[in-house]
């Protein structure tokens, strides 16, 4: 069930500074936006690192790039230079009036600004900092300031080790798989916090690492691995007990996921390949069998997805309920009639005139008014400075000149 655009929100009142980059920050932030929170993000002079990454969109408006424009909708954007003394006291006058702080900076350069974490819950014990970082802040050891990407903490965590090809080889799943699972935890555990800080009026370091955060999708591996016997280890295959034949095959217009994690769907899954005869056969018919002879499986299952297209091996492997689906492009996931009978995108402004498709909250929640656009760099800090800390306009110049904001730009020299 929707709620009604008049419903309140769950997050509204929520006040919340963003100082994050990338993925995984901006993905939380962006989630606790269109559930009603105000979301600031105080970014450098020059805009946070994904402002200018590629592919851009351009306009006689500007430019945004689509990998800021995917993760940073809703919010106000607010520069600061937190080099300099003036930004990180206006970074301060916010702070003490804000509920949750998120940040994926790491712990050394938070150091180095003088708002470590600790720093911080010391001066306000009720803000609630969530901090996401590649190894986490606390405990890490010689991991503590090391760089951390969503792929280090995919290895790290086992579940590229999990990603295989039909010969056991790791493959990378081709995104940052390890930065929205880290965004969403993060998420989680801040709603937690906001129930804790609105029973006790206490904050909270959050220290979430990247690493901890893709553990649970190995949760099931760790314990068939802890289960299984050698013998079955050894022949385990290329999915760790997920059943056989599992994963991506080749058809004649792309590929398609097909899952036989049961031997009924085997049986089933002949029948739909005219080879009734192989659903019985001891060599195949139980999972066990088919592990040991993976090859041969694969072999025979590629045979039959290599004559059909996607839509024909998914209407005969659906008729016979064997769970199957064609992978999808990016344009083609867009295009998509399921996807679009469920309401599942939702058009965003970009703030430069165009507008881009992108996935909408699947809880069914209402986004919060003004959460369909992309912010400009910098173009909410007189809203922000004016209401949050009741500066005036002569104030804000002198900020300006002080250099709060970036290094001000000298004056073309007049002509005479």
């Amino acid at each position: 069930m929707t709620t009604k655009k008049s419903d309140p929100q769950p997050l509204e009142g929520v006040k919340v500074i963003e100082l994050t980059h990338l993925i995984a920050g901006p993905y939380c932030g962006q989630l606790l936006a269109e559930e009603g929170a105000q979301v600031i993000k105080v970014e450098p002079p020059e805009g946070e690192l994904s402002r200018h990454r590629e592919p851009m969109r351009h306009s006689s408006q500007g430019s945004i790039s689509g990998y800021f424009g995917a993760l940073n909708r809703g919010k106000k954007s607010l520069a600061l230079d937190l080099k300099n003394a003036q930004g990180v006291e206006l970074l301060h006058g916010l702070l003490a009036s804000t509920d949750v702080l998120v940040t994926n900076m790491r712990a050394g350069a938070l150091a180095r600004l003088g708002i470590h974490p600790d720093e911080l819950h010391a001066r306000y014990p009720r803000l609630i900092i969530a901090c996401i970082s590649g190894f986490g802040i606390k405990d890490a050891g010689e991991y503590a300031d090391r760089a951390g990407l969503a792929m280090v903490a995919e290895a790290m965590s086992g579940t590229t080790g999990l990603t295989r090809d039909h010969n056991g080889n790791p493959v990378w799943c081709g995104f940052a798989m390890g930065d929205i699972l880290a965004g969403m935890s993060t998420h989680a555990a801040i709603l937690l916090a906001l129930r804790n800080q609105e029973r006790y009026g206490k904050g909270r370091i959050l220290d979430m690492s990247l690493v901890e955060c893709a553990l649970p999708m190995v949760s099931v591996a760790l314990a068939r691995d802890q289960s299984a016997s050698a013998e079955l280890k050894a022949f385990a295959g290329s999915n760790d007990f997920h059943g056989v034949p599992y994963g991506a095959f080749p058809a004649v217009d792309g590929y398609v996921n097909i899952g036989v994690n049961r031997d009924d769907f085997w049986k089933r899954l002949c029948n739909a390949m005219d080879q009734p005869e192989l659903g019985d056969d001891p060599r195949y018919a139980a999972y066990a069998e088919r592990a040991k002879r993976q090859h041969e499986v694969f072999d025979i299952t590629e045979a039959f997805t290599k004559k059909h297209t996607r839509a024909e091996i998914e209407a005969k492997l659906g008729a016979v309920d064997v769970p199957v689906a064609g992978i999808l492009s990016m344009e083609e996931v867009i295009q998509d009639e399921y996807m679009r009978k469920r309401g599942a995108f939702r058009t965003v402004d970009d703030g430069i005139g165009g507008t881009m498709t992108l996935p909408a909250d699947p809880s069914r929640f209402e986004p919060a008014p003004g959460t369909s656009r992309v912010p400009v760099l910098g173009e909410h800090r007189e809203e922000v400075l004016r209401s949050k800390l009741g500066l005036n306009a002569e104030q804000i110049a002198k900020l300006v000149q002080a250099g709060a904001f970036g290094k001000v730009k000298p004056m073309a020299a007049v002509a005479h």
